[in-house]
């Protein structure tokens, strides 16, 4: 379990620096990376963001666009500004090195927990056959109370970590557009 510890520990801690980073990037209007390829969907879910590992739709009238950090790409998808912030969720496959969903989601409640974050909930949800457990948390970052609900898949030993960020004020409204745009997630 030591080795899920700090793997787990080190994509919590990602985590926790890409809330600090939504505050800070919450007015960005990047431009896509090449390996991001924008189609139009077939469907009434609009706009759809495909990569080489998976698919989500873009919530209406939302951007996106790829960042790297600590060798991770992250696929940001980022809502206008609301009350000088910008709800959006984010997403990034991990080597899982094993672990079961069990293991993998008690690591990060840990490490979530070591880096400040309090967890109000958790469960299970199923998306395109795909079983994933979630777990939502809150912490303050200079004042602002920030709110995020992570879903998680497993495929392959791939981990697949969703994370939406918003102020705990706006949590009503956009967990219910999370939920919406994780419910077109597809994995390759």
């Amino acid at each position: 379990m030591n080795k899920y510890k700090l793997i787990l520990r080190r994509i919590s801690l990602l985590l926790a620096v890409f809330g600090i980073t939504f505050i800070i990037l919450s007015c960005r209007n990047g431009a896509p990376q090449k390996h991001i390829e924008i189609r139009k969907g077939t469907d009434t879910n609009g706009v759809i963001v495909d990569t080489d590992k998976f698919s989500i739709a873009l919530p209406a009238g939302w951007k996106h666009f790829v960042k790297e950090s600590q060798g991770f790409k992250i696929l940001f998808l980022m809502s206008p500004p609301v009350d000088n912030f910008s709800p959006n969720l984010n997403i990034l496959t991990e080597d899982a090195h094993g672990a079961s969903m069990e293991e993998y989601m008690t690591a990060s409640d840990e490490n979530m927990k070591s880096g400040g974050m309090v967890k109000d909930g958790s469960g299970d949800f199923e998306v395109n056959g795909f079983s994933g457990k979630y777990s939502t948390n809150v912490f303050n970052y200079q004042g602002r109370n920030i709110a995020l609900k992570t879903y998680v898949f497993i495929k392959n030993g791939l981990a697949y970590v969703i994370t939406g960020s918003c102020l705990t004020t706006q949590k009503d409204s956009y967990r219910p557009i999370f939920d919406k745009a994780v419910k077109t997630f597809k994995i390759k």
